[in-house]
């Protein structure tokens, strides 16, 4: 769960960069994924744009797989990884949302 900035406009929201994108789906292998989460919605529609954009064409949304079920805004329900991070639980324990979306390098790919 990235944690931006807010007492910074200009990093308010800029929890990744153009060149960690690229250097992930350069170097991520075919099937591999990507699996990102936020409390922050603004921030997981950012992270997501910026994955689909800069990953050159690489990285596809990862919907409706057998152990992948999304909630109403498309957002997956729970954390594939069947672990939570503190800050993931603190903020389920408080019965605020979680946003999370996973990311795959489909083999189709070059």
């Amino acid at each position: 769960c990235p944690n931006p900035d807010f007492n910074r406009p200009e990093h308010r929201w800029r929890m990744v960069q153009r060149s960690l994108v690229e250097a992930v789906s350069d170097l991520l292998v075919h099937d591999g994924k990507v699996f990102l989460q936020s409390d922050i919605e603004e921030v997981m529609l950012r992270m997501k744009q910026q994955f689909l954009e800069y990953g050159k064409g690489k990285l596809v949304l990862v919907q409706d797989e057998c152990d992948t079920k999304t909630n109403q805004g498309g957002w997956l329900g729970e954390n594939s990884f069947g672990v939570r991070s503190d800050w993931e639980q603190h903020v389920i324990d408080r019965g605020a949302p979680m946003y999370r979306l996973m990311l795959s390098k489909p083999s189709c790919v070059k």
